[in-house]
């Protein structure tokens, strides 16, 4: 959890910290005189820059003179001041709290990209059997992606009218086909020129539709995860060469020394040599 915390006094299941200027507040502690911080809408980048309302949890804990408060719901804190007077800032936040926000954002995700939609298409009694055809794929299509579909026949606009024989004929060519991947949650709705269908997803297609987007997750996590271990992999190479390469320069710099230090002493001798043959 996050933890919070009044400057010089509180600290909030992320910690947090509530910034007075002099005042006796309800949250902390007075503190140092000075200007009232702003109130920050925009969070910075990094997270124990979060403030007031862009605190990023539910719950935080707050830090009294005691040590921590117990759990508390971050909107009822931040009914208690006024941020003209008063900031309460992150100031901490664990591993294991990141980890399940993460989790839980992703989870949420998943349960946006399997949740069912419900969308119309609209059919005129009088289209073409080409377009009929098309209509029919666009309501089985929908269907198969494990959404919900109303379809909705009607009259065109001063066109001729179908007769009721025709009516039944189209609605039982579109009932047979999407019952193939659909089922009816509602009774027909038929009103002077229209007839609605009403048309669920069969729980078969639903489930196959919400494992592929597990699956299509799984794979997407497992690519991320590879990414990241490749980048690592990569760091962790440059990071050997550089130390090889700083051992090789290290290397031939002693070489180098050793090299000198031999030519300096053999200089030595030969000098010594010459010395005592003029000597003699």
């Amino acid at each position: 959890m996050p933890i919070l915390r009044p400057l010089m006094a509180l600290q909030a299941i992320p910690r947090a910290r509530l910034i007075p200027i002099p005042i006796t507040p309800i949250l902390a502690r007075p503190a140092s005189s000075g200007p009232p911080r702003s109130r920050q809408t925009q969070p910075a980048a990094h997270p124990l820059s979060y403030r007031d309302s862009s605190i990023p949890h539910s719950v935080v804990r707050l830090i009294g003179p005691e040590g921590l408060l117990p759990p508390q719901r971050l909107s009822s804190i931040l009914s208690t001041y006024s941020t003209s007077t008063h900031t309460l800032t992150l100031v901490s936040v664990d591993a294991e709290e990141r980890d399940r926000e993460k989790e839980k954002e992703e989870k949420s995700k998943v349960k946006r990209k399997i949740s069912m939609e419900e969308k119309e298409v609209q059919v005129s009694w009088q289209s073409a059997k080409g377009d009929l055809g098309h209509k029919l794929e666009m309501a089985k299509g929908i269907l198969e992606k494990g959404d919900r579909v109303q379809v909705v026949f009607a009259n065109r606009r001063r066109a001729e009218a179908v007769n009721e024989r025709q009516k039944e004929e189209i609605v039982a060519m579109f009932e047979g086909t999407l019952e193939e991947v659909g089922k009816k949650w509602k009774e027909d709705d038929k009103n002077r020129g229209l007839w609605v269908l009403y048309y669920n997803p069969l729980d078969s297609v639903r489930q196959e539709v919400e494992k592929k987007v597990l699956e299509a997750e799984r794979v997407k996590k497992e690519e991320k995860e590879k990414a990241k271990q490749e980048k690592l992999e990569a760091r962790r190479k440059k990071e050997e060469r550089r130390r090889q390469r700083a051992e090789e320069m290290e290397k031939e710099k002693a070489e180098e020394a050793a090299r000198r230090e031999e030519e300096y002493q053999r200089r030595i001798a030969n000098s010594r040599k010459s010395g005592f043959g003029g000597w003699r």
